[in-house]
């Protein structure tokens, strides 16, 4: 991958190792996935993983992110079924959000077998040491044998529990379109660099930064196709009350906010929601007002 500048390939001690990589990368099944995660800014912890997940008492202990320290230009490897992803700095995941590598452990083993002592003696505890370990420790098993198990190139680390990221820990992204994504229009906070799954080739759109003019704008056009004013909705204003009377229901801007996108990353939210209260502090749902007045 001969586009790769130095400082986005290999680690701060070694940064011409093509073999190392400086990166953690979380892929998806779908674009949809992504969008989602960035516009909420959590990767949900879903699936419980390590050698104490299946043991019911402790199972949720293991719910975990998952993501790869595979060098970018290697993404291809893990891309066939998730071809969408996030790439962080992986120090900054294990600095700030407590990111560990997975350790591989030979089963059986003399150290499987300790393991396995610790793990039966604290099957009571839940909040036992052990169980603190074990969501980053997995089991490998001959390949040949009865019941193969080796995710060893699959270089995975965990941060135990959702991993609620802010824009700012967000270096890179993944695609599969060599193109610049559309969708990066609608979700992005101004521009990113991002890699394509497809021929792990960087291509550069910017960064991550203060210029969202353009996301808000759309973003409040979206809004305002869901929500008035409760003057432009007919609403009357009682001085003596200081209160709005009107045929249908008021909604705060927070609520409103809700009903339009959901869930939002408190980057976004921080920048939307003053756009909005300088306008009003409460609003009144247009479904409503059509129904109400029988549009």
């Amino acid at each position: 991958m001969n586009n790769f500048k130095p400082e986005w390939q290999g680690t701060p001690q070694h940064s011409d190792a093509s073999d190392l990589s400086r990166w953690l990368v979380h892929l998806t099944r779908s674009e949809a996935d992504l969008i989602s995660i960035l516009s909420m800014g959590v990767i949900e912890a879903r699936q419980a993983y390590g050698i104490g997940s299946s043991l019911y008492e402790t199972q949720p202990i293991h719910r975990s992110v998952c993501l790869t320290e595979v060098p970018l230009h290697e993404l291809r490897r893990m891309t066939r079924r998730r071809p969408w992803g996030i790439v962080f700095d992986k120090e900054r995941l294990r600095r700030d959000y407590g990111a560990q590598p997975v350790w591989y452990v030979n089963n059986p083993s003399p150290q499987r077998d300790a393991l396995r002592v610790a793990m039966r003696a604290a099957m009571s505890d839940p909040s036992a040491p052990i169980w603190r370990l074990t969501p980053f420790i997995e089991d490998v098993r001959d390949r040949h044998g009865s019941a193969p198990n080796d995710w060893r190139w699959e270089r995975e680390w965990r941060v135990q529990g959702n991993l609620e990221f802010s824009i700012a820990d967000v270096s890179m992204l993944v695609t599969d379109e060599g193109g610049r994504p559309a969708f990066l229009d609608d979700v992005s906070l101004g521009e990113v660099l991002y890699v394509s799954s497809g021929d792990s080739t960087l291509r550069w759109s910017g960064g991550f930064g203060p210029a969202w003019d353009k996301t808000i704008n759309k973003m409040l056009q979206t809004f305002g196709e869901a929500f008035v004013r409760p003057e432009d909705g007919g609403f009357i204003w009682d001085r003596e009350e200081q209160q709005y009377y009107g045929m249908v229901e008021l909604v705060d801007t927070v609520d409103a906010m809700g009903e339009v996108f959901g869930q939002l990353s408190p980057d976004l939210e921080a920048a939307i929601a003053p756009s909005l209260r300088g306008v009003s502090d409460h609003w009144c749902r247009v479904s409503d007002l059509m129904q109400a007045y029988d549009y």
